[in-house]
């Protein structure tokens, strides 16, 4: 890492920290994170690379702004949203949850029948 990333790193962190102690509001963070990040561009106009999660529609559809919608009502993107964040969780092992579910079964019937000979 060049000493300039080093200074742009130094000023982000200096930013953060003031953005969390409250000394700078939201706006004026984003508006001075925004020309910090923007002086990482390389001399031939290209953007340094982000590691984010992209949802591959995020790449073919252009993103539109939504106004914010009334607490009752729920925007269309919504469901979409929630559907992308549900399919983002970890899946849960099925076989070992049936394994279990199974066992209890079995040991219930076998308490049952047991009890029932006597």
């Amino acid at each position: 890492m060049t000493e300039w990333e080093q200074a742009v790193n130094r000023d982000l962190r200096a930013l953060d920290e003031a953005h969390r102690l409250g000394r700078i509001t939201r706006a004026d963070y984003r508006a001075r994170r925004r020309k910090l990040l923007q002086s990482l561009h390389d001399s031939s106009n290209v953007v340094t690379a982000r590691k984010a999660l992209v949802h591959p529609d995020a790449l073919t559809a252009p993103r539109a702004r939504h106004a914010q919608t009334p607490s009752g009502e729920a925007s269309n993107g919504s469901g979409k949203a929630l559907t992308t964040l549900l399919s983002m969780r970890p899946a849960i092992a099925w076989k070992p949850l049936l394994a279990l579910a199974a066992g209890v079964v079995v040991l219930i019937l076998l308490t049952w029948w047991l009890l029932r000979g006597e």
